[in-house]
């Protein structure tokens, strides 16, 4: 069995060949880092910043099937690897009751509501959205939809916007409005 090793970065295989790397934070949260420039490393590592979060079990790890590159410079040092204090609790198939609700997950586990909604606003378009799974096989095909301009094209999905009743897809395009995105292309 594999080591859980707090501040590792492990690489998950995607479906078309994509590679994405991953840093284990606090609270079985993962870090996805954007692009990557340079060499496998932990300097090229602590230069990139995380593009994404999502929370999944120890399994991937545990059982190989992630593969870890890079081991934590310091898997004791908690602080270092905590995950961000807020991330919010945000989909896009219903945006107006994630906005209405307005929650946060904080780095200790629980959902609470935002301090105002335009702090919950800019969690949102700045990607910070904890996207917890329960099975690991579903992030890959997550990773290949969302990854590449996140969070912009989660958050502007034209099949969850065009889909559903009239009233439901007004709802949406208003939240988007909120949001502060362009919605004439979209109508």
């Amino acid at each position: 069995m594999a080591k859980y090793e707090l501040g590792a970065i492990y690489k998950i295989n995607g479906r078309s060949g994509e590679l994405y790397y991953v840093r284990l934070l606090t609270n079985d949260c993962y870090g996805v880092f954007s692009s990557l420039e340079g060499e496998l490393n932990e300097e090229t590592f602590a230069q990139t910043h995380y593009r994404l979060y999502f929370s999944c079990n120890s399994f991937p790890i545990k059982r190989g099937i992630w593969e870890k590159v890079v081991s934590s410079p310091n898997c004791t040092d908690i602080a270092r690897w905590q995950r961000p204090q807020y991330l919010a609790n945000f989909a896009n198939f219903n945006m107006k009751l994630f906005l209405d609700q307005c929650r946060v997950f904080h780095e200790d586990g629980n959902l609470y509501q935002c301090e105002s909604k335009e702090e919950f606003i800019r969690l949102v378009k700045s990607g910070k959205i904890l996207f917890c799974f329960n099975t690991y096989e579903i992030i890959p095909d997550f990773l290949m939809r969302y990854y590449k301009d996140f969070p912009n094209n989660y958050i502007v999905n034209k099949d969850f916007i065009h889909s559903g009743t009239l009233e439901y897809q007004k709802e949406q395009t208003n939240v988007l409005k909120e949001l502060g995105f362009d919605i004439g292309n979209l109508l």
